[in-house]
């Protein structure tokens, strides 16, 4: 997608960025961290029966005009549109999450990252993750960087080429959030991704899962079907359930600042996933919650 002067002014409008665009270093981190605090992470079309398109045309309609939110195949494609338009060296990329209650990553590389390249130096960037990830850009040569008491780094893969971001927290050790190839991947692989989780009748968790999430200013919230996850200074991480609808309009009211829409969407979802499936007379309560990070996204 090329964007016209008017198109590029409102999507920056959009994150509230006013400040250089010249495609330097400096110039990515304010970028990305005015994105990750305007734009929320979320997967409402899943359960609502939506496949969205992933184009950078359709996310642009979508979070700029519409002023919603998405995922990573979305809004890090849409992001990646403007980066090309500065004049950014960008290319998009397929990570597979790890999964700790499997102590695997997943199948398929079905989150999108960017590798940005300014001066010859390569940099992840991810401004659309479900789970705990850096705001700002990271060196790909194992470098730490440090947010809010969690350190970030990315380094190589001890068995192959791929390259794993990491995070640690107060304890100090290191974990894998996801794992990925400098390959290009673009539209068509991340389309065929798209219908395996969406499309009826493939056994995807992803129409069964609220998912949602938004930085803050001292970390991260994200809520799971009824399972809130905060993240805040010193490293530190909180799990608490929401089980009533009060508490789900709560949380999504924090997920959802300044998006209001979203926020009564997501309530609709919350009720029909988690509190009807409470509250019925029967054994048909919904599947059990995933913790953030047991759902890809």
């Amino acid at each position: 997608m090329n964007l016209t002067d008017e198109q590029r002014r409102s999507y920056l409008a959009r994150v509230g960025y006013d400040g250089p665009l010249e495609p330097t270093l400096e110039v990515l981190t304010a970028l990305c961290r005015a994105h990750v605090r305007a734009v929320p992470f979320e997967l409402l079309d899943g359960p609502d029966g939506v496949i969205p398109g992933i184009d950078a045309a359709s996310v642009y309609e979508k979070v700029v005009v519409r002023h919603l939110g998405g995922a990573c195949m979305e809004v890090n494609n849409l992001f990646a549109a403007l980066l090309g338009d500065l004049g950014f060296e960008v290319t998009t990329h397929a990570s597979r999450p790890w999964l700790p209650q499997d102590r695997a990553y997943t199948d398929t590389g079905d989150h999108m990252v960017l590798v940005v390249r300014i001066e010859g130096v390569a940099y992840l960037v991810d401004v659309a993750y479900s789970q705990l990830i850096a705001v700002a850009p990271l060196k790909l040569d194992g470098s730490e960087h440090t947010e809010h008491g969690w350190r970030f780094r990315v380094v190589r893969a001890q068995d192959g080429d791929d390259h794993v971001a990491q995070r640690a927290g107060a304890g100090g050790r290191w974990s894998p959030i996801h794992r990925f190839t400098l390959e290009r991947r673009g539209g068509e692989h991340f389309a065929t991704i798209l219908a395996l989780y969406l499309t009826p009748g493939t056994g995807s968790p992803i129409p069964r899962t609220l998912m949602c999430s938004r930085v803050t200013g001292t970390g991260k919230v994200t809520l799971v079907n009824d399972v809130l996850i905060e993240t805040s200074e010193g490293g530190t991480e909180r799990s608490s359930r929401v089980d009533t609808p009060e508490a789900a309009r709560a949380a999504l009211a924090r997920v959802f600042a300044g998006h209001p829409t979203l926020a009564e969407r997501g309530t609709r979802i919350w009720q029909r996933l988690v509190g009807d499936a409470a509250t019925a007379p029967t054994s048909a309560a919904a599947a059990p919650a995933p913790t953030l990070e047991e759902t890809s996204a």
